[in-house]
């Protein structure tokens, strides 16, 4: 017998809360067995019996078929331990289900809540954003069944990669012959990937580039602000600050050996 045959043979005597109690194999067995193994007792002890209405007869049937009545009320004690287990099973997923959909609640009411925390900042720094993208980055481990409140270890470097690989590596392929187009190609990418809608944004210059970067630094920042306590906000706030604008610090001094900062062609 193969694995998968014998795990599907032990299924059979396992409970499913899921079915209705009727429809669980176990059930049948736990009721029935004893019934047909108390038959199988007590068939070959009625050869030579009689039927007969009296007390007498009654006395003997009790005490010949002592031991395949006692089989035989093992059907109801195991019917009943059935039915007790398959209601504790019911309870265990009902109490599952509430706990996922209170997860679920939670999760959806932090999320909305942050989308409501962060536009009217967007909208003040007038920079279109995806709330709910950037809340899939600063709260990664938040999930519908999971609601997390911890914010994203290596945020900054999630954002560095981004500009790197989006934006900054496609600007050095090409230096030092930038063009506006491939600038406003490229940085919109940039930018959706950190949940920023830059595709209706041109950029003419290098000091519409770095004012765009720094507002989206400020988004982030207020962004990582959210559901903190002051104590983590005021050392989380240092190291990722001076992450964000050490990089923009070194893309500009990048920018200015490229000759980045002349007006593009």
């Amino acid at each position: 017998m193969e694995v998968g045959e014998i795990i599907k043979f032990i299924e059979y005597f396992c409970i499913n809360g899921e079915k209705a109690l009727h429809k669980n194999f176990l059930f049948w067995f736990a009721t029935l067995f004893p019934l047909i193994l108390a038959f199988c007792f007590a068939y070959p002890l009625t050869k030579g019996l009689e039927f007969a209405g009296t007390v007498e007869a009654y006395s003997n049937f009790i005490s010949i078929f002592k031991l395949p009545l006692w089989i035989a009320s093992g059907s109801l004690i195991l019917g009943v331990t059935v039915s007790r287990l398959h209601s504790s099973e019911q309870r265990a997923i009902t109490i599952k289900q509430s706990i996922n959909q209170n997860n679920f609640s939670n999760y959806l009411n932090h999320r909305d809540h942050f989308q409501k925390y962060l536009t009217p900042i967007s909208e003040h720094l007038s920079l279109d954003v995806d709330p709910f993208k950037i809340y899939g980055i600063i709260f990664s481990t938040s999930t519908p069944y999971n609601v997390s409140l911890k914010l994203s270890e290596g945020i900054f470097d999630f954002f560095s990669e981004r500009f790197e690989s989006e934006f900054w590596s496609k600007m050095k392929f090409s230096a030092p012959n930038f063009t506006k187009q491939e600038v406003n190609i490229y940085f919109p990418r940039f930018a959706k990937s950190i949940g920023i809608n830059a595709e209706n944004i041109t950029l003419s210059n290098f000091n519409e580039l770095k004012s765009i970067l720094i507002k989206i630094r400020k988004i982030y920042r207020r962004a990582m602000e959210y559901g903190m306590t002051k104590d983590a906000l005021e050392s989380f706030q240092e190291i990722e600050e001076s992450g964000f604008a050490m990089l923009i610090g070194e893309f500009d001094h990048w920018a200015h050996e490229n000759n980045f900062h002349n007006i593009w062609k």
